[in-house]
């Protein structure tokens, strides 16, 4: 009796971790300005669109690097239900520097500024650092994250797009 009580309770055990494993996480959703004073909710393009957030600040370098890939994933992949939305976490006091630099990139993608870090603590918690991409299925459900994505890294995200998209 006790070891089918054991067998039972390790089988039960098991499935649970399994089941936990294959549960996807919501993707916090958030409200920012973009560098023109617009308002930007994520909650927007749930049900419609795969999003893909791209966290980035003027003076992070390989962020820099990272962003004229994106501009052109954007390009690519917007016909096929791709929204991308860089996060500056630049100072909002810095706005016309945030500007000025998407612009000398050719960034076309919306831009929005995340005052106090919030949106990348919600995604990252207390241990964040940029670059940091998130790609978020039609249903709101981080798919796919790129911490501290490093230059060489872009077609491992253009992947895990095209598979959020259904193109793969």
């Amino acid at each position: 009796m006790r070891r089918l009580f054991v067998l039972t309770l390790v089988l039960l055990l098991g499935l649970a971790g399994t089941a936990g494993a294959a549960a996807l996480r919501k993707a916090p959703l958030f409200m920012l300005d973009d560098v023109n004073g617009n308002a930007v909710k994520l909650s927007t393009y749930i049900g419609e669109k795969v999003v893909v957030l791209d966290f980035w600040a003027v003076g992070c370098a390989p962020c820099l690097v990272v962003m004229p890939h994106m501009e052109e994933m954007w390009r690519e992949y917007k016909g096929d239900g791709l929204k991308v939305i860089g996060i500056s976490e630049d100072l909002p006091r810095n706005v016309s520097a945030v500007k000025a630099k998407a612009r000398e990139i050719g960034v076309s993608y919306t831009i929005v500024l995340d005052k106090n870090a919030a949106a990348l603590t919600a995604y990252q918690g207390a241990d964040a650092g940029i670059p940091f991409i998130v790609v978020i299925d039609y249903d709101g459900n981080i798919y796919q994250t790129f911490r501290r994505i490093q230059p060489g890294d872009e077609e491992k995200v253009e992947t895990a797009i095209r598979e959020a998209l259904g193109l793969e």
